[in-house]
């Protein structure tokens, strides 16, 4: 039996075929400069500042400038084309109608969609944000995961346009600086949607990220005076708002009792002073003298517990740490195992510290819950809620409290022994 197809019938395949790539490949060439030509219609922001001033919203944008790649190899004919980014701003009645103001003078279409930090005046926040921020939530070009922050002491205009970090500019800079608080626990990233989420949870009160500005002095003799000194961004400590106004920060050192605390630490390096060692220990190690050390928290595992004794409410807060020994300014003998308990113990005590004392001013200062421990209540304690969810932040500022640290060194490091090791 014969199965070949007809020579005939194979060329009008093989034509088909043909006529099918080559109309793919116009169309795909067509579609590409369409493509290219919108992006440079575009003005691609990278981040978002909004301020109120004088009864106006002012947005400040931090905007790509595609001319500046396009013609880095060669002298700009302006000083706004070797710019890479440029900060466009626009006043309006609300942040739509400022975003839409700037159009009238800058050429390109404003677009949100890459836009991955939003910076908020320290006066903007204290103002109060939701009713002014539907727009980030309503209209579909912000990004619901788009970091938020709160410029301390500041104008977000202060902010955007701050290069920092290898001269990046300012919305990849926050942007990567927030996601390093899993690695130090000082600071805290919130999106958007978060925000939101928090907003509307009566059993807590939102704590998001903050961002300053500081300056920072050169070493360099050979440098100007106006140029000895620089400014940097500092995303270390939170800011805490109630409902959606801003009524205080948490500082660094805070924060880290405030993840602990929410169970959001997750590395970190904790400092405190070294223990004594016992002097009447024979073949004590003895060095210079030394103040501090260092253990790089490697696991942190938070448990909260709620119990209820004739009405009064009472949270029980169980840490367990495992940790490295990253620095010790003291000759100790780290091999010995009384030593290391001595250690671990003054670890867990710093541990202690930072989260009695972020938990108090929780209390006595903010007088809210900015921690969910209404949602631990509620999760627990289900009837218990519904009696008190409605009062909850006036007896959240009466609650008792216990805090329990376990630390656990489980690595020492490349040596045994102290670099200022010296016998009796």
């Amino acid at each position: 039996m014969n199965n070949r197809i007809p020579k005939a019938k194979r060329n009008k395949r093989v034509i088909i075929i043909l006529y099918l790539l080559i109309s793919s490949t116009i169309l795909s060439a067509c579609e590409g400069t369409v493509g290219r030509r919108e992006i440079e219609d575009l003005g691609i922001v990278t981040a978002i500042g909004v301020d109120y001033v004088n009864d106006e919203v002012i947005v400040t944008l931090e905007v790509v400038n595609p001319l500046a790649s396009s013609i880095s190899a060669q002298a700009s004919s302006t000083k706004t084309e070797g710019q890479k980014y440029v900060y466009p701003q626009g006043r309006g009645k609300t942040i739509k109608d400022a975003i839409s103001n700037i159009n009238l003078y800058f050429d390109k279409k404003i677009f949100l969609s890459h836009s991955n930090i939003l910076v908020l005046g320290e006066e903007f926040a204290k103002r109060g944000t939701i009713d002014l921020m539907d727009f980030f939530i309503r209209d579909s070009q912000p990004r619901e995961d788009m970091y938020i922050v709160v410029a301390k002491g500041a104008r977000a205009s202060d902010i955007i346009g701050v290069k920092a970090g290898l001269g990046r500019p300012t919305g990849t800079y926050l942007y990567d600086t927030l996601n390093n608080f899993s690695s130090n626990g000082k600071s805290i990233n919130i999106s958007i949607a978060e925000k939101y989420r928090y907003y509307y949870d009566v059993s807590n009160e939102p704590v998001i990220g903050l961002v300053q500005l500081k300056e920072v002095v050169r070493s360099d003799d050979e440098l100007k005076k106006e140029e000895q000194t620089a400014k940097v961004l500092d995303v270390a400590g939170g800011a805490v708002l109630s409902r959606d106004r801003l009524v205080g920060y948490f500082d660094g050192d805070e924060m880290m009792g405030f993840n602990f605390i929410v169970g959001d630490f997750k590395r970190g390096t904790i400092v405190f002073r070294t223990p004594v060692e016992d002097k009447d220990k024979k073949g004590t190690i003895i060095g210079a003298d030394g103040v501090f050390t260092s253990l790089d928290i490697v696991s942190a595992k938070t448990k909260r517990e709620i119990t209820v004794n004739d009405g009064k409410i009472h949270l029980t807060i169980d840490v367990k740490l495992k940790a490295g020994l990253n620095e010790i300014n003291q000759a100790l003998d780290v091999i010995d195992e009384e030593v290391m308990t001595r250690i671990e113990k003054a670890c867990s005590d710093k541990v202690k510290e930072l989260i009695s004392t972020t938990l108090e001013k929780g209390q006595k200062e903010f007088k809210q819950d900015s921690f969910s421990i209404g949602v631990t209540v509620h999760q627990q304690h289900p009837k218990l809620w519904k009696e008190i969810a409605t009062d909850w932040n006036n007896i959240f500022p009466e609650i008792t409290y216990d805090v329990k640290v376990e630390t656990t060194i489980v690595k020492i490091g490349l040596m045994n022994l102290p670099a200022n090791l010296r016998r009796k």
